[in-house]
């Protein structure tokens, strides 16, 4: 509907947008608006995003009714993952506020879900959705029972005898009372032979959610500052000498939102994976939370109130710690029954305004909704005082390049940003009146947020998948494909002093995250006066010299002049490029014309090479001339005359390729790669067949080795693909061999202690430990500590659990 409504602007108003700047904002905007009021289009959008009768974010109880069935019915077949997601989203659906509560068929629910995870083993989920239940309905014997039968089976004996005779008590039927007395006879008698365990803890579903309490050990902040330079404007840059994994800084963010495709799959306030039993707003059928004390937090309450008047009855379970403590566990494998924050955002509630059955928060663009928590938290931090004057709702300190913006841009910005103050005043029609003043400042938020919103990544890692870490082993052969490391975005914020980090493609600081808060590490020594610099995108060794530019002229209206923007390197020549036809030339060959020339510079000559239209100084490493100079003499020598290579020239002898042929063998051979790949990874064949998919797909790699360079990334990726095919047939000596091949290449195109070579080598230590090499497993997990230290500081092992499986 948007691009509807984008195709009914005159071309005179799209023309008035494109040519504004920052101070016709406020014209263009009311111009927009009169223009788009007194459509019919218009007035149906404004109205689906912004009446809960017109959407499907509201509670529905005939809709949790539908989900309860299909659960039941998934239960009653063996579907338990089915009937998981059922019931989830029956508890999603059905009102669970005080006056329209019903008590007995949400404790039902409850006891259903908990039912459906014993049967997943999920026992420490299970306890939890029973002592809900429990809550709800303190006579519900059919609960007690449950959770005492899970209690028996996590040998909490005391516990589940407890549990048994209180379904005992209130259980009236003579058939369940005699099945009761069977099950608790059965968890006596296993109590009497049991020894007590010493690793036996207590769960009721209230106050142990097992999370893991750690202690943090985090070192002194490295000190920084903000220093305007003539160059590059504000920069922070170094106060003291910073060695790497130093914590250069840790920040809450001002405004967070989790990602539309994570939002069944990870909470909406910490953004951690969800647990079994999430936790749904009590008054909308939008977020899940992993516990009552991140749903509380959130906020889920149209009116903000928090006394228990006017909270649901779901807020009053399991919220007996709420808020007890401001002592936080940073590290938690399980859900947060201690809030993951600093409470210092207390009387702000991020989800209060979307709450209520609204759509427009679920369906607007993350950046829209994004500034719209920026403008609530603006006023309830009472940033200015009267609700009407916002001229101080945008943020002075982080920019917006809207002058830089495409006139598509423009517009778009303008219609979202209408949009979003109709919504706003539904949702609070006191605060806001809809002039064209506000609005663009609606324009700018928004502006802000897409210039200066970081993506919140956590870590995935092997024990995140199935059974819990501390139950882990080492995996055997054929699971070591699963035992890498990677970074997943689920999360967008906006973190006010990161922001003023300057970018650069070889980044000498790394940005982390434990549920919501950033982490910045040090990973390269920072003398003082050294820029702290981030990188924003892509880095040198993910993409090509001119695609990095591109993202960034794109995303952040700058040319990057960064050191490995400014200089020739060897991953961007060889990233993506070709090798020479003949065998012993380990030349490259790009698929664009590069120049080799020399400027006066000051009173010196000044050697350069102009790959795909950009001049790169010669390095004055004589280390990194020297490796360069190896694929590309043509280019790379110190002689007065200016050279002109050709496409499908190979810059280190001269000869010619045919370009198309080349690339026509590479894209049919790492296509059929990635089909065998599939085949053998589904295949339930056994020898002779998975024999011969391996055969081929050696003959694969070898066409990829005769077209592509050696430092090709494709040729890493289609090394790694042959290292899981031999161990899903079993083989893990070759496994290895094709594993270290890979992890080679990328230390030419990353560097040695880059984080992308220490998520490799984890994969290659499980298959190293799964063949009982303790020696070359030991040298390459310190390998991985001093790179995961540098990233992640001294606590990092505490983020990777997995990582301490395998050092044990």
């Amino acid at each position: 509907m948007m691009e509807k409504l984008k195709a009914m602007v005159p071309d005179h108003l799209i023309d008035m947008i494109g040519d504004s700047g920052t101070d016709d904002l406020p014209s263009t905007c009311s111009a927009l608006l009169n223009y788009l009021h007194p459509l019919k289009h218009f007035r149906q959008l404004a109205k689906q995003l912004s009446d809960p009768a017109a959407t499907t974010c509201g509670k529905d109880p005939a809709a949790a009714s539908q989900w309860k069935l299909e659960g039941n019915a998934a239960f009653a077949k063996g579907d338990y993952p089915q009937a998981l997601k059922c019931y989830t989203k029956a508890l999603q659906s059905i009102p669970l506020s005080l006056e329209k509560i019903d008590k007995i068929v949400v404790a039902a629910l409850h006891l259903n879900r908990a039912s459906t995870m014993y049967k997943m083993g999920m026992l420490k989920e299970s306890i939890r959705d029973c002592s809900r239940a429990i809550k709800l309905h303190p006579s519900y014997s059919k609960a007690w029972y449950r959770r005492g039968q899970v209690h028996g089976n996590l040998k909490n004996y005391e516990d589940a005898i407890k549990d048994m005779h209180m379904a005992l008590a209130f259980e009236n039927s003579s058939m369940g009372k005699a099945q009761v007395r069977v099950q608790l006879e059965n968890i006596m008698e296993q109590s009497k032979n049991a020894k007590k365990s010493l690793t036996c803890h207590h769960i009721d579903g209230t106050n142990d959610f097992d999370c893991g309490d750690y202690e943090v050990d985090l070192p002194e902040i490295a000190q920084f500052s903000g220093v305007l330079t003539a160059d590059r404007g504000w920069e922070n840059q170094a106060e003291n000498n910073i060695l790497p994994g130093h914590l250069v800084l840790q920040e809450e963010p001002y405004v967070a939102i989790v990602l539309k495709r994570c939002r069944d799959t990870h909470c909406h306030f910490c953004f951690k994976e969800l647990p079994g039993d999430s936790v749904p707003c009590g008054f909308c059928a939008v977020p899940l939370f992993c516990s009552e004390n991140c749903r509380d937090h959130a906020g889920g309450n149209p009116s903000g109130t928090k006394d228990s008047k006017n909270r649901p009855l779901s807020e009053q379970i399991l919220d007996d710690s709420y808020c007890e403590t401001q002592t936080l566990s940073l590290f938690e494998n399980d859900s947060c029954q201690t809030l993951p924050v600093e409470l210092k955002d207390v009387n702000w509630f991020e989800h209060k305004h979307e709450c209520g059955g609204m759509s427009w928060a679920a369906v607007l663009p993350t950046e829209v909704t994004l500034a719209a928590r920026m403008l609530i938290k603006s006023i309830d931090r009472q940033s200015f005082g009267n609700y009407h004057d916002h001229s101080t709702c945008v943020l002075p300190n982080l920019c917006h390049h809207y002058e830089k913006m495409q006139t598509a841009d423009k517009l778009e910005l303008h219609i979202f940003a209408i949009v979003l103050a109709f919504c706003l005043r539904s949702s609070t029609p006191e605060m806001f009146q809809i002039t064209g003043t506000f609005i663009s400042k609606l324009v700018l938020l928004i502006a802000q947020v897409r210039v200066n919103a970081m993506a919140i990544m956590h870590v995935s890692s092997p024990e995140s998948v199935g059974k819990p870490a501390v139950s882990r082993t080492v995996p055997t052969i054929a699971d070591t494909i699963t035992c890498s490391v990677q970074e997943v975005q689920v999360a967008q914020a906006v973190y006010l002093r990161a922001s003023l980090f300057n970018h650069s493609c070889d980044p000498n600081i790394h940005a982390s995250f434990i549920s919501r808060r950033l982490f910045v590490h040090a990973i390269k020594p920072l003398p003082p006066g050294s820029p702290l610099e981030l990188c924003y995108g892509p880095q040198v060794g993910e993409s090509r010299l001119e695609d990095r530019q591109r993202w960034l002229e794109e995303r952040y209206f700058f040319s990057c002049k960064c050191r490995a923007c400014s200089e020739l390197n060897l991953s961007d020549l060889c990233l993506s490029s070709f090798r020479c036809a003949k065998h012993d030339c380990q030349g490259v060959i790009l698929d664009k014309a590069a120049v080799r020339l020399e400027k006066l510079v000051g009173t010196d000559f000044v050697s350069y090479a102009n790959i795909f239209t950009r001049d790169l100084a010669l390095p004055v490493d004589e280390r990194l001339r020297h490796s360069i100079k190896n694929v590309s003499h043509l280019i790379s020598t110190e002689n007065d005359s200016m050279t002109d290579v050709s496409p499908g020239q190979c810059l280190r002898c001269g000869s010619m390729s045919d370009l198309e042929i080349m690339q026509k063998v590479a894209n049919q051979s790492l296509g059929y790669l990635k089909r065998v790949q599939g085949e053998i990874c589904l295949t339930s064949s056994t020898g002779n067949e998975k024999q011969r998919l391996l055969d081929e797909a050696l003959q694969f790699l070898q066409s990829l080795r005769s077209v592509l360079h050696a430092f090709n990334k494709d040729i890493a990726k289609a090394e790694d693909i042959i290292a899981e095919m031999f161990c899903l047939t079993l083989r893990p000596e070759s496994a290895i061999h094709y594993c270290k091949v890979s992890i080679q290449i990328l230390e030419k195109l990353y560097h040695s202690d880059h984080i992308v070579i220490a998520n490799e080598l984890v994969k290659l230590v499980s298959i190293e430990l799964s063949m009982n090499k303790y020696a070359c497993a030991k040298k390459n997990l310190a390998r991985i500590d001093h790179i995961f230290s540098r990233h992640y500081g001294c606590n990092y092992d505490k983020m990777f659990p997995y990582l301490r499986t395998l050092q044990r």
